[in-house]
């Protein structure tokens, strides 16, 4: 296996809206399989799953920021925490196609600040590098894996996601996924 550049994501997952006979729980289940299969690399080498993608549970929240219509339905949302050989752009095109694939069209309005319910929502939250092991300094006592954080302020791409702060219920789901990872 060749020393590769890995990265991990820090996805937000979101639904209001249901897709056929899909609830937006639902579409957030499938997405999920959807992200671990065009992310995972499939060289990985780790002791489970759960070493690579984990997710919090999906929580019911209310809609954050401007929306068009006067009561739009409340959100599914899910944070799901991904490592990947994909640099963030890459995640981010990855990504889009997922939202296509779940019936996700993106509106004008939107870049204006002015929100559409919509069927999946998937924003990259925070992204993580860890360079390939043969990178790492000679003098490391251990294997632990060194995380470095990702910043971007590109037209496309913003890391961290600007609007973190502004939806609380993103930090409770990080901060109880990371409970729940260190018990």
């Amino acid at each position: 296996m060749e020393n590769r550049e890995l990265y991990k994501v820090v996805l937000l997952l979101g639904s209001n809206l249901p897709l056929g006979k899909m609830s937006p729980a639902m579409i957030i289940e499938e997405a999920d399989k959807e992200i671990i299969d065009a992310l995972l690399p499939d060289y990985l080498e780790v002791g489970s799953l759960e070493e690579a993608a984990s997710a919090t549970e999906i929580v019911e929240t209310e809609p954050c920021g401007k929306f068009e219509e006067e009561n739009p339905p409340k959100f599914f949302n899910q944070v799901l925490f991904c490592i990947t050989d994909k640099a963030p752009i890459d995640v981010l095109k990855e990504t889009q196609r997922i939202e296509r694939l779940f019936g996700r069209m993106r509106t004008y309005k939107e870049k204006g600040k002015v929100y559409q319910s919509r069927t999946l929502d998937i924003d990259i939250l925070r992204a993580y590098k860890c360079p390939p092991a043969d990178k790492w300094p000679d003098n490391r006592a251990d294997n632990t894996v060194q995380w470095v954080e990702i910043e971007s302020n590109t037209p496309e791409l913003i890391l961290p996601h600007p609007q973190i702060e502004t939806r609380p219920f993103v930090k409770d789901l990080i901060e109880g996924a990371d409970k729940r990872r260190t018990k």
